[in-house]
């Protein structure tokens, strides 16, 4: 499929790479911080998200939608795994009525 109908001016591939880093960068940074479970899956999904960005970037510089595709799979992926990192966290926080990351040590054997 050709993408030159739907982009009428060439990607800056450079400005892609910069925004994918740097959204990268403050989902290590917001991961790193965090001290809940939501947050530690929201950073999750912001880097799983900068490596998204960089993938439609290089795909539409490339003219091909091999990455459009390539993303909407990731991101059905990554919302399945959040669905099941949520239910186990519910099920953690019911159990100890916690919200902490410390909780999960709970999960070891």
């Amino acid at each position: 499929m050709n993408l030159s109908g739907i982009i009428s001016a060439p990607m800056n591939i450079g400005a892609v790479e910069f925004l994918s880093i740097a959204i990268l960068a403050i989902g290590i940074y917001s991961f790193l911080s965090s001290r809940t479970v939501v947050k530690a899956l929201i950073s999750v999904e912001i880097m799983i998200n900068a490596g998204l960005i960089n993938l439609i970037g290089a795909s539409s510089y490339y003219g091909n939608a091999g990455g459009a595709d390539m993303t909407l799979f990731v991101l059905v992926i990554a919302a399945a795994e959040t669905v099941v990192a949520m239910a186990l966290f519910v099920a953690v926080f019911r159990k100890k009525g916690s919200a902490g990351l410390d909780v999960l040590k709970l999960l070891r054997w």
